[in-house]
């Protein structure tokens, strides 16, 4: 599934397929190419969010793509993020009642920078439907795409092969930043 949702960002971004845009606090820009029907909102929050929920209210997942543009490079590189990621997901697992029970570190494979993300599974939800807006499945995770500019994944699903998780994950990793000019 991965895969294919590789080649449909490849595929829009190649054939002028349509983005969305969001000017960051910076003055730089950030680019998602949506897969898939979503409706989107922004809020500024010190650091722009932007929530995708999808149109088809059948469909039980949300993706929470927070941008950060201030501060401190606090991860240069790929290693130091990738232990950051592992620390969170060992911090979660001690906090709350979810199936894995060592911590799940997977890389994003962005077109530019690195990112690591943590997927848990929550107990309560593992063996039935969750009811909408209870999501069985998360993940949290950063894609650095320059220094300083992080890009925070929030995704929520019923299962991590849902076709609606696999298009957020996508996106996630399919997003260009354009820095100020």
């Amino acid at each position: 599934m991965k895969a294919w949702v590789a080649a449909c960002l490849l595929l829009l971004s190649a054939a002028g397929g349509w983005a969305e845009a969001f000017r960051l606090p910076n003055g730089g820009t950030l680019e998602l190419f949506p897969v898939g029907r979503w409706k989107v909102a922004t809020e500024d929050v010190g650091e722009i969010r932007i929530i995708l929920m999808p149109e088809d209210e059948r469909l039980n997942a949300r993706g929470i793509y927070s941008i950060a543009t201030e501060g401190s490079d606090d991860f240069p590189t790929d290693e130091h993020l990738r232990v950051h990621m592992h620390r969170v997901a060992e911090r979660l697992l001690a906090a709350g009642d979810f199936v894995e029970r060592r911590p799940v570190v997977k890389p994003f494979f962005p077109p530019q920078g690195f990112g690591y993300y943590t997927v848990m599974t929550d107990r309560k939800l593992a063996a039935q439907r969750p009811p909408p807006g209870e999501y069985r499945f998360f993940t949290l995770g950063m894609i650095r795409l320059a220094p300083a500019v992080m890009l925070k994944v929030q995704l929520s699903a019923d299962r991590e092969e849902d076709e609606s998780y696999q298009h957020l994950l996508g996106m996630a990793e399919g997003a260009v930043y354009t820095p100020p000019r």
